[in-house]
């Protein structure tokens, strides 16, 4: 029985395995490691995957699924001929295909998988992910950050050299950013920060924007098949930039030709809002951190699109550092998750080997503040490592209160309903009077992302509830309902732009701090709040003063 790590990416996977003479990648029917993320179907409606299916995109728009990571663990329905599947059902295709010719290779059962995520990947993306596994019949326990194991790769290769890292994970549909410290064979995950909707992809379509508007085409004018064509050659451009310094474009419509010759400094002017979406998770993770380039033994690129020699420029433009390029960006995560195995199977090689992880969304519960309103309460923050258990007491709203309720969300808002519900729990206490202590939530939280949430009132009793696998997720559609619900209540309570401004700023650096920073954030933003309902006009006016210098102070 053996144990293989699996590299799920948006546009290619691959399968890796530590074996006596290393990392072995595992190739699929075809002879290749990597795999394409595309799933189809075939003139006869059977299944088919990787580099079939990818062939059929232009062909067969309408029976040729891709890039379905991105949506993972949302209700978005992709159509394939007549039915209709979400993005865990295809990655449910994909890892089946993906184990069955690992099963080829290695000549015996695949035990478990360990499969990489995004470090930035919420609970709805990683339960949505494992129950990709368990659809496909495959054992899941542990899913790998890929930064992380990007971070294991490299260390790997450098004989776990001591020294502090930064990670940049930069595929095909999402970026990650990791800051990991390597001391004495211990690989410490400090800090992470990602965009789940940043990859490759962007600059594709940045690139079939361009070729349109330049050659005068209509995108909504042609046919499904036609704009296929023009993203497969975007893509193709893309990648030709990767090594040269000028490309091509060519496409045949409707018996006319269109062309279009780029560089890459065409490239950084029709991709400038991707490039400055990749500055914000770096300057994120240093300052969650409290580091600063310098500090960096190296920053390490991997993910295809770290291929690009842009990128790696204006990361280097960015932090003053050039970054390190001397793992295969492609196969990295892989080498990693392979890496990973080797240490959960106890290779003797990989014994003293220690890899921590940490919490990448902060946990909490809505509570009701000094202002009866119900806002976040952050039990354990973000970055927290794993595994981590973290209580905190709560108080009766009223006299005589006899049970009491609890939201619990994961997330950075202040406004629970901007996070992720993850589920509710309630328990009974004799009558309290308002003020007093009334119940404990205690969460923990461990290395295989399973949290464990426990309520003890008074009387010292407690219930407990696991809320891992719990399969809470809303559409994009409910999404932008409730927040363009909530954004009307918040408007029509009060017209004062400046006030509204304060309290967005306010909420941001609530989101964006930690620790003692982010409990003066909420103070002040609790106090701001009961000033404006409460106060007269020269206290309403000094504290939007206090607040404004208050923010100014810490972003400068």
């Amino acid at each position: 029985m053996a144990i293989i790590g699996i590299d799920l990416g948006t546009t290619n996977s691959l399968a890796a395995q530590y074996t006596s003479e290393g990392v072995k990648f595992l190739r699929n029917s075809s002879g290749n490691a990597l795999i394409p993320s595309v799933v189809g179907l075939d003139d006869e409606g059977n299944l088919i995957v990787g580099e079939v299916a990818k062939e059929r995109l232009i062909t067969h728009p309408d029976l040729t699924v891709s890039e379905f990571k991105r949506t993972m663990g949302t209700d978005l329905l992709y159509e394939l001929g007549s039915q209709k599947y979400t993005s865990q059902q295809l990655s449910s295709i994909l890892l089946k295909k993906i184990v069955a010719d690992a099963k080829e290779i290695i000549g015996e059962e695949i035990e478990e998988v360990i499969i990489s995520v995004p470090a930035y990947f919420d609970e709805r993306m990683r339960t949505a992910t494992k129950q990709a596994a368990e659809l496909a019949g495959i054992k899941c326990e542990r899913l790998i950050n890929e930064p992380s194991a990007a971070a294991l790769a490299y260390l790997h290769k450098h004989e776990w050299k001591d020294g502090t890292y930064m990670v940049v994970d930069f595929g095909g549909g999402t970026l990650d950013v990791s800051i990991i410290d390597s001391f004495d064979s211990i690989m410490e995950i400090i800090a992470v920060a990602g965009n789940n909707q940043l990859g490759g992809k962007d600059f594709n379509e940045a690139i079939y924007n361009h070729f349109c508007v330049s050659n005068g085409l209509n995108s909504e004018d042609l046919t499904p098949e036609q704009q296929a064509i023009i993203y497969r050659m975007a893509e193709a451009t893309k990648i030709a930039l990767s090594t040269n310094a000028i490309a091509n474009m060519t496409v045949v419509i409707n018996e006319e030709k269109y062309s279009l010759t780029m560089d890459n400094n065409e490239l950084i002017k029709i991709a400038h809002d991707v490039f400055e979406k990749i500055v914000v998770p770096i300057k994120k993770v240093l300052k969650d951190s409290r580091l600063k380039p310098s500090d960096l033994e190296a920053i390490v690129l991997v993910g295809g699109s770290c291929k690009m020699p842009t990128v790696a420029a204006f990361i280097e433009d960015v932090t003053g550092v050039k970054p390190s390029t001397d793992i295969n960006p492609d196969t990295a995560i892989a080498v990693g998750a392979g890496v990973y195995t080797g240490i959960k199977a106890k290779n003797q090689e990989l014994k003293d080997i220690v890899m921590t992880d940490i919490c990448p969304f902060s946990l909490g519960v809505g509570a009701r503040d000094d202002n009866k309103e119900i806002s976040m309460s952050f039990i354990i923050e973000r970055n927290s490592m794993l595994p981590c258990s973290v209580s905190r007491d709560y108080y009766a709203v009223k006299d005589r209160q006899t049970e009491v309720n609890f939201k619990i969300y994961q997330g950075e808002s202040i406004i629970p309903e901007n996070n992720i519900f993850l589920g509710e729990m309630k328990i009974s206490c004799p009558p309290t009077r308002e003020h007093e202590f009334v119940a404990t939530v205690r969460m923990t939280y461990d290395i295989n992302g399973i949290l464990i949430v426990d309520l003890t009132n008074r009387e010292k009793q407690t219930v407990s509830k696991v809320m891992l696998d719990k399969k809470v997720h809303l559409s994009e559609k409910e999404i932008e309902q409730i927040k363009g619900k909530l954004d009307k209540l918040r408007f029509s309570e009060n017209k004062d732009e400046e006030e509204q401004l304060l309290i967005s700023k306010t909420e941001r650096m609530i989101e964006e701090t930690m620790g003692f920073d982010r409990e003066r954030f909420i103070e002040a933003l609790e106090r701001f709040k009961f000033i404006m309902k409460n106060g007269n006009t020269i206290e309403k006016r000094k504290a939007k003063e206090f607040l404004s210098n208050l923010l100014d102070q810490y972003e400068e």
